[in-house]
C-alpha cells in the first residue's frame, strides 16, 4: 500500500468514539489504496473509556454500559464488520420485565421486549404504580389538543403537560434517570429524546404514538444486546483491527495549538506536531481545557456542558440464601421515593455467563443528579449502603459473598435545556478550525451506538480533509 504524501492525523481520546473514528479512518484509507499516518493519544493506561469489562474470578463485570440498543443499528453494524456477529447475545427473556419502586414497594412491569403494546399498557394500569386519579390524568392525553412544539423544554415539562404530574414523578423520572443519571426537570427533551417531539407533531395523542412505536420495535426483535464476553470484547476487536495507528497510552494532551496550517499537540513528553487533521474524542470539559488558547469561544461553549459523576456497585449473593430469586432484569426508583440508590440490575437474569449458577449477581447504580451525596462515602461505605437498600427495597437479607465498586468521575454528560443552542455554537466555533472535529457522548447522543456513529462521521470527514490536504 503506497504512502500518501502529506502530514498526519491525530485522534485524542481512546473511548468508543475515538476508536470508531480510527476504524473509519483506516477503513477508508485501505479502500482508497493509501496508508494513513495516524496517532492516538489516550491519557489512561487502557482504551475503551467507560466501556470496560472486568473478569474477577468467576464473575464477568461490565462496569460501565452493559448493552447495545438495537433500535440504533450503528454499534451492531460495527460488531458485524469486526466479525463479532456470532458473539452477539440478546437479553434473557425468561426473566423479562423491569420493576419500579413506588410507594414503598417493588411493582413489576410484566412485559419483555417482545410484548404487544396493549400488554405494556395493561401492566401500567394494573401495576399500582400510578393512582387512579393519575391514570385518569394520563388518559387526558387522548383528548387534549395536540399543541405546537414548545421549543426547547425539559423532559418533565413536556410530559407533565401531556400526561400529568404523577406520571412524570412515577414513570418518566426513573426511566430518564436510568439512561442519563440526571434530573428530568433539567434535561432537554429535544436534546435527549427528539422522537417525542416528532410524535407530538405527527399524532394527536402521545400515548397512541408510543404504542405504535412499541409495535414497530416488537417486530424488530430484542431491544438490547451485548457480547458473550462483555462489551470489552468490542474494544478488543477494534484495537486489534488497527494497522496504521500508533497508540500512545498514558499520554495526556495538555493543549492543542494551531501553527500555520498544521496542529501541534502539547504533552508531558513534549510537543507533537505536523498534524493536518485532529479529532478530539474526549469529554467536553477536557476538550474545553485543550482548546482554551487556540479557540476561546469554542472552549467556553464546551465548558457549558454539564457532567455528573456516578458509581456502579456489584454484589453477589448465594442463590440458596435468597428467599426467592428476584424477577425481571432489575428495578428503577423515582426520585420522590427518597432512596439512596437510583436502581439496580439483576445481572444474573439479564445476560447468561456473568457469574456462577449458584450465585446471584446484582449491579447497583449510585450518584448522578439524584444521589450525589452517596459518592462521598468510601468504597466500603458505598457497598454497605447498597446492601442496606437491597434489603429494604427487594427483601434481600443475605450477606454478599462478592463486592466490587467502580467510580466514574464526571463521566456522564447532561443535555440540559438549551443543549441544541449550545451545540450549534460549539459546531460553529469548531467549523472555523480547518481539519478539526469533535466526537463523543457530549454532543449528539450518549449511547454507544450514538458514539459509534459520531466517531465514524468524524473519521470520514477527517479522512476526506487529509486526502485533499495531502493532494494540495
Amino acid at each position: 500500500m503506497p504512502e500518501q504524501p502529506g502530514s498526519r492525523i491525530a485522534v485524542v481520546g481512546g473511548g468508543i468514539a475515538g476508536l470508531a473514528a480510527l476504524h473509519e479512518l483506516e477503513r477508508l484509507a485501505k479502500r482508497s489504496g493509501h496508508r494513513a499516518d495516524i496517532d492516538l493519544y489516550e491519557a489512561a493506561d487502557r482504551l475503551g473509556g467507560t466501556i470496560r469489562t472486568v473478569r474477577d474470578g468467576p464473575y464477568l463485570l461490565d462496569v460501565g454500559p452493559d448493552s447495545l440498543l438495537t433500535s440504533k443499528p450503528w454499534a451492531i453494524e460495527l460488531c458485524e464488520e469486526l466479525g463479532l456477529e456470532s458473539e452477539l447475545i440478546a437479553t434473557d427473556e425468561t426473566h423479562r420485565g423491569v420493576a419500579l419502586y413506588s410507594r414503598g414497594k417493588l411493582r413489576r412491569l410484566r412485559f419483555g421486549s417482545d410484548a404487544p403494546p396493549m400488554k405494556m399498557v395493561l401492566s401500567f394500569l394494573t401495576g399500582g404504580i400510578i393512582s387512579w386519579p393519575g391514570l385518569l390524568r394520563m388518559a387526558g392525553d387522548f383528548v387534549i389538543p395536540q399543541g405546537a412544539a414548545a421549543g426547547d423544554e425539559s423532559i418533565a415539562d413536556f410530559f407533565r403537560r401531556r400526561l400529568g404530574r404523577e406520571a412524570v414523578e412515577r414513570l418518566i423520572d426513573p426511566f430518564m434517570a436510568g439512561i442519563y443519571g440526571g434530573d428530568a426537570n433539567r434535561l432537554s427533551l429535544p436534546g435527549t429524546f427528539p422522537r417525542f417531539v416528532e410524535m407530538q407533531e405527527r399524532h394527536r395523542s402521545l400515548l397512541v404514538a408510543i404504542m405504535k412505536r412499541r409495535a414497530e420495535e416488537r417486530r424488530q426483535g430484542p431491544l438490547f444486546k451485548s457480547l458473550r464476553s462483555g462489551l470489552g470484547q468490542l474494544i478488543e476487536a477494534l484495537t486489534g483491527s488497527l494497522e496504521m495507528t500508533t497508540s500512545y497510552l498514558g499520554t495526556a494532551v495538555s493543549s492543542v495549538r494551531r501553527v500555520g496550517e498544521r496542529y501541534v499537540l502539547d504533552t508531558a513528553a513534549g510537543a507533537r506536531g505536523d498534524y493536518s487533521a485532529v479529532i478530539l474524542a474526549v469529554p467536553a470539559h477536557v476538550a474545553a481545557s485543550l482548546t482554551s488558547e487556540m479557540a476561546p469561544d469554542l472552549s467556553a461553549g464546551l465548558g457549558e456542558i454539564r457532567y455528573v459523576s456516578s458509581a456502579t456497585v456489584f454484589l453477589a449473593f448465594r442463590l440458596a440464601e435468597l428467599k426467592e430469586r428476584p424477577r425481571g432484569h432489575g428495578f428503577l426508583i423515582p426520585l420522590c421515593e427518597g432512596r439512596r440508590i437510583n436502581g439496580a440490575t439483576w445481572v444474573s437474569n439479564k445476560y447468561p455467563g456473568r457469574g456462577p449458577e449458584d450465585a446471584f449477581l446484582v449491579r447497583c447504580f449510585v450518584g448522578g443528579d439524584r444521589t450525589p451525596v452517596e459518592l462521598g462515602r468510601d468504597d466500603e461505605g458505598l457497598a454497605r449502603t447498597c446492601v442496606e437498600e437491597l434489603r429494604e427495597i427487594a427483601g434481600i437479607r443475605a450477606r454478599p459473598i462478592f463486592t466490587r465498586v467502580f467510580r466514574w468521575e464526571r463521566s456522564n454528560p447532561q443535555y440540559d435545556v438549551g443543549h441544541a443552542g449550545r451545540l450549534r455554537a460549539i459546531e460553529n466555533a469548531a467549523s472555523r478550525l480547518p481539519g478539526f472535529w469533535l466526537a463523543g457522548a457530549a454532543y449528539r447522543g450518549i449511547g454507544i451506538p450514538d458514539c459509534v456513529r459520531d466517531g465514524r462521521e468524524a473519521g470520514r470527514r477527517a479522512f476526506e480533509f487529509w486526502r485533499q490536504f495531502a493532494a494540495g
